[in-house]
């Protein structure tokens, strides 16, 4: 890549941040990391719920095996 592409592609990559910073106040990104935040904790709720629903089927069968015996 000649030395003047070099040149125009980090102007207008400047100019995008900049244009960028003034669409979004500090107060936006704020929430754009708190909704990932939100996001990965409800994940991890989700997988201990998968967790516990799958103990509690396996104690239920455990159980019913248990009371047929």
């Amino acid at each position: 890549m000649a030395e003047y592409e070099k040149d125009f592609v980090m102007r207008q990559a400047k100019d995008l941040a900049k244009g960028l910073s003034q669409f979004l106040e500090q107060d936006a990104i704020d929430q754009i990391l708190d909704v990932d935040q939100e996001s990965t904790q409800k994940q991890q709720l989700d997988k201990f719920i998968e967790n516990e629903l799958e103990q509690a089927k396996k104690d239920e069968v455990k159980n019913h095996d248990e009371v047929e015996d």
